[in-house]
């Protein structure tokens, strides 16, 4: 049976009767779809341990400690299985629960999953939510300031140095609170110019691709250009991170690895790969907006800004290009 998802002010309603001497033990039943959740998480099944935290917190109500830990690793679930909008609500739940019983502070949570949790807040959540939070969460806004992903610099242009990677539409990430739908591809108005040379580097410092490597690249490309599955983005994010850490000469990695991350919403990581090699160039248009795009939800919007006004003399318009260019610069 699906169960209804509670309101805010019904999890508060129900955490206030908690303090009530007369308060229950939580159902055996919910303490096992803890524990499935927990499981699920630790081979990797987001999806399902998304599922089963969630059920399990909706039993634990009149608990608000138990609670904040079984929100606590729903939060974690949800960040693995890219639901950034799920992350931020259940956020939300928790900050409400620290604001009245001290939940999350007080809690007997293990250290390395409460730094989990922190570590994921302070790049997910805006600096102006955190400031604005209880004193355990106010804090990490500061770390959030240190996870922002370092400008450019200089201005120098390094072009790709392996074969261009399919052109996948700018489509509304995964986890967006709706289901992603293919918008007009951003083509470029002007013609391309042809690829420069590559800057030399020593031999001592290049790597040759294996063919694992290369074979890695490539599906990571494939799946970007012909899925817009979640867990096909996913996997293409993982490949292309891959090769991308092993090889930081390559500037092509890197950018596919940022244009994987921005596919799944993983928004700091997306940035920091796309500025590698002092980010797109012009003639990269679709990867530019990208950039904008990840900029601006990291809490960057000055560099969202000066990315995306390069990104746009070569975009084509569309619905979802024009709510950003709103969003980023205003008009």
């Amino acid at each position: 049976m699906k169960h209804p998802r509670l309101s805010t002010a019904a999890v508060l309603a129900a955490a206030l009767a908690a303090a009530s001497p007369l308060r229950a033990a939580t159902d055996p039943f919910y303490t096992n779809l803890l524990r499935d959740g927990v499981h699920a998480y630790d081979r990797a099944d987001y999806p399902a341990a998304e599922r089963h935290l969630r059920l399990a917190c909706f039993g634990m109500l009149e608990e608000p400690k138990e609670l904040a830990a079984c929100l606590v690793r729903l939060a974690l679930a949800q960040d693995k299985a890219a639901d950034p909008e799920g992350f931020r609500d259940t956020f939300r739940r928790l900050v409400e629960l620290e604001e009245r019983f001290q939940a999350y502070s007080q809690g007997s949570l293990a250290p390395e999953v409460r730094a989990s949790l922190e570590q994921r807040v302070a790049v997910l959540i805006p600096a102006a939510t955190l400031q604005g939070s209880p004193a355990v969460f106010r804090g990490l806004a500061a770390r959030k300031a240190e996870s922002q992903p370092a400008k450019p610099q200089g201005t120098r242009r390094v072009e790709p140095s392996g074969p261009a990677p399919a052109a996948s539409p700018p489509v509304k990430p995964q986890g967006s609170g709706t289901a992603a739908q293919p918008i007009e591809r951003p083509v470029s108005q002007t013609p391309q110019p042809p690829a420069a040379a590559a800057p030399a580097t020593s031999a001592s410092a290049i790597r040759p691709l294996s063919g694992e490597e290369r074979e890695k690249l490539e599906t990571a490309r494939k799946l970007l250009g012909e899925s817009g599955k979640a867990k096909d983005l996913k996997r293409a994010f993982q490949l292309a991170r891959e090769v991308a850490d092993a090889h930081a000469e390559l500037i092509d990695a890197q950018h596919l690895a940022g244009e994987a991350a921005y596919r799944v919403s993983r928004w700091a990581e997306a940035a920091s790969y796309l500025q590698r090699g002092g980010g797109p160039g012009d003639d990269q248009p679709e990867r530019l907006f990208y950039l904008a795009v990840s900029l601006y939800e990291s809490g960057d919007s000055q560099a969202a800004a000066a990315a995306l006004r390069r990104s746009l003399p070569n975009l084509q318009k569309s619905p979802y290009v024009d709510s950003y260019a709103k969003k980023i610069l205003g008009n």
